[in-house]
């Protein structure tokens, strides 16, 4: 298997300056079957239905915000918002997770039903409206949808008439066991039939028209000794024994999507809402459109083999962890191929310290990311709050057409470097200078960039400071599988300082040294075959997660995949760093982000200088992340990084006034720059 890859390398390497054609056709003889196998792109549709359920929505991050003064401090004791009760609460989430489970099958074939969840801000638009508006502008590459006719739907009753023939019926989850509204997600992709709670306030009017065709009230009982329908010993737990079953009956079988898992929060708010709780987050409802369109697995399970999930502390030691396991096993025996993961591990709701657990959050999601590698999966969607907005409405954005394809960014010259002073009429690279590279991430989930025009927090995209700073964007260009009208908005709109480069870690959010040899050599083919189409050749963030320092033999053939730089976390790379790596620069991200306000950001910068060019001896070349961060704010950290300057205010230790004369570049200067350092001083 090593040769193989070693082959492959060599292979690839060769295409990223061989005509795009030799590519393409390396990349028809793997994919041909997958080829085969797709369905030409439908029409767009002559008309769309609009469904306004903004009053169904809780934006959590408004509601906090509102509150405490923070949007973050939210527990579960939190007040629910003016004017609305537990009851309404947990009505509204079933009508939700109703909507968007029949909109996931009305929208199978073709775009007919769009969900606006997302309230407008004065003359702003909530971020539904906001795309639909794109869609709707004639003329331009993401405008797909001009022309067709909206009909507005204001009542359920109407949507229930409209849609009824299009439903083979509904299947109920059972409210005693959350993990069942994900198994009824399942069956619903599978079976075409739409989620319902027992004991909704719903049932009578979806029943007078939908006929309830599966139930699974009290199929899962403590005590039991076997699954249901089954020879298979009980785990212990009604809720691994639910999932346990539905991987038995759907995916064993070969019924559900394999490729698509879904990591979706269960039923637990509507167990919060009858505690007259409070949940701390998104409750992942819209986000179910796309997995029943895309017949996925749902699960909501924790990684933790040493401690008892919140949800279930009846359970045995470990069975969340064991059912995980044998899930994306059982899912990679089926697959025969790479699985797309979407949602996210529900941390603010289970399984971490947020809510009393002992591992962080941010252990969860490296412990999730690292086990779902191990077998081939890699995360593409995200779900639950981002600035309070859900993911809704893929199951219609599926459907845009994808961009043109673009061409690799032409990187300066020698001469282009002289003129800017950043080379030295003799080409050597100007000395007294610090060279700072900010990376805007991290945008390799579909959720955060989908709602990245949202006019509140930071609004990255519309932010008026945008095209004035250079940034290196960290977008996963294979979101055009999943939202490629609003990549193609966004490459529409990019100024001359906007850079796109890879996000973590490819084409998708994977820890490479998680796969298997063959499982990361099928992720190189696809990495590729992105990065080519899209002009992607940097890396922006090659994260390992659980796998710490990445091995050396991939490190190199990551160099194929982004032959004119890569940035990797400080703590994730082995030394000496920055070096040459095949002739490719590798630099390091560190732990400081840029954040808060420019001030803020300015002294963090100044802490990673003073650490690494002034303790450590490291050339000077600083590459700093920056996480859903506004232009404005990355703006006002370079013009506070110059105004300190001149006041005298960067000092060392000691209170010695220092000048490194900080130049913010683009990634193509930068790693020009490094590169040309890191020979000099060989």
């Amino acid at each position: 298997m090593r040769n193989i890859v070693t082959y492959l390398y060599y292979a690839l390497r060769t295409t990223h300056y061989a005509p795009r054609s030799t590519s393409y056709v390396l990349r028809l003889i793997f994919f041909l079957p997958l080829l085969i196998s797709c369905q030409p792109t439908p029409p767009a549709p002559t008309h769309l239905y609009l469904f306004d359920v903004t009053d169904l929505h809780l934006n959590h991050y408004e509601h906090c915000l509102a509150v405490t003064g923070a949007p973050d401090q939210c527990d579960a004791d939190t007040p629910p918002p003016e004017g609305k009760t537990y009851a309404d609460l947990l009505r509204d989430y079933d009508t939700l997770i109703f909507l968007t489970t029949l909109q996931g099958i009305v929208n199978r074939d073709q775009p007919r039903l769009y969900l606006n969840h997302d309230h407008a801000r004065g003359n702003t638009p909530g971020v539904d409206q906001f795309w639909l508006d794109q869609y709707q502008e004639a003329g331009q590459p993401y405008g797909w949808l001009a022309g067709v006719e909206i009909v507005e739907i204001d009542r359920l009753d109407d949507l229930l008439d409209l849609f009824a023939d299009d439903i083979d019926g509904v299947v109920v989850w059972d409210p005693a066991v959350p993990a069942t509204l994900n198994v009824a997600t399942t069956i619903a992709g599978v079976e075409n039939l739409a989620v319902l709670r027992a004991g909704s306030d719903l049932t009578a009017a979806v029943t007078s028209r939908l006929e309830i065709k599966k139930s699974l009230v009290d199929r899962f009982q403590p005590g039991a000794a076997s699954l249901p329908d089954s020879t298979t010993p009980s785990s212990g737990s009604p809720k691994t024994d639910a999932y346990l079953w539905a991987k038995e009956q759907y995916l064993d079988t070969g019924r559900a999507n394999a490729q698509f898992l879904a990591y979706l929060l269960d039923g637990w708010p509507a167990v919060r809402y009858a505690q007259e709780k409070m949940t701390r987050g998104g409750v992942y409802a819209l986000e179910r459109d796309y997995v029943v369109q895309q017949r996925g697995f749902a699960f909501d399970l924790s990684p933790w083999p040493d401690e008892l999930p919140t949800d279930d502390l009846a359970q045995p030691l470990g069975a969340d962890a064991a059912t995980l396991q044998t899930m994306v096993e059982a899912a990679e025996a089926q697959a025969g191929g790479l699985i797309k993961v979407w949602g996210f591990i529900p941390w603010y709701e289970k399984y971490s310290s947020a809510v009393g657990g002992k591992h962080l959050a941010t252990e969860g999601e490296w412990a999730s990311t690292w086990l779902l590698s191990q077998h081939g999966a890699y995360l593409q969607g995200g779900a639950g709050d981002v600035f309070g907005v859900a993911m809704a409405n893929v199951s219609v954005h599926k459907f845009g057409p994808p961009p043109a394809d673009r061409a690799y960014p032409t990187p300066p010259t020698e001469a282009d470097l002289i003129t800017q002073g950043y080379l030295t009429p003799e080409g050597q690279v100007a000395p007294n200078r610090t060279f700072v590279m900010i990376y805007a991430g991290d945008y390799d989930l579909a959720h955060p960039v989908q709602v990245l025009l949202a006019d509140y927090g930071d609004q990255p995209w519309l932010d008026a400071r945008r095209g004035q700073v250079p940034l290196a964007w960290g977008f996963n260009p294979a979101l055009v599988e999943d939202i490629p009208a609003i990549m193609s908005y966004l490459y529409q709109t990019q100024t001359d300082q906007d850079y796109f480069v890879g996000a973590n870690s490819g084409a998708g959010y994977v820890n490479p040294d998680g796969l298997s040899d063959w499982q990361f050599v099928r992720w190189l083919w696809r990495t590729r075959g992105y990065y080519a189409d899209y002009g992607y050749d940097v890396q922006g963030f090659l994260l390992n997660g659980n796998g710490a320092q990445i091995s050396q033999r991939r490190l190199s053939v990551f160099t194929f995949l982004a032959p004119v730089g890569i940035l990797s976390p400080d703590y994730q790379t082995d030394e000496p760093w920055p070096r040459l790596q095949w002739n490719t620069p590798i630099a390091t991200l560190p732990t400081e982000t840029l954040f808060g306000s420019p001030d803020i950001g300015a002294e963090a910068i100044h802490t990673i200088y003073k650490r690494t060019v002034l303790a450590e001896g490291r050339p000077p070349f600083l590459a700093v992340r920056a996480a859903f961060q506004s232009p404005s704010l990355l703006w006002g950290v370079q013009e506070q990084l110059q105004a300190h300057q001149a006041e005298g205010r960067i000092t060392n230790d000691e209170g010695d006034v220092l000048q490194p004369n900080y130049t913010v570049v683009d990634p193509y200067t930068f790693f020009f720059l490094l590169k040309r350092y890191l020979n000099e001083h060989r």
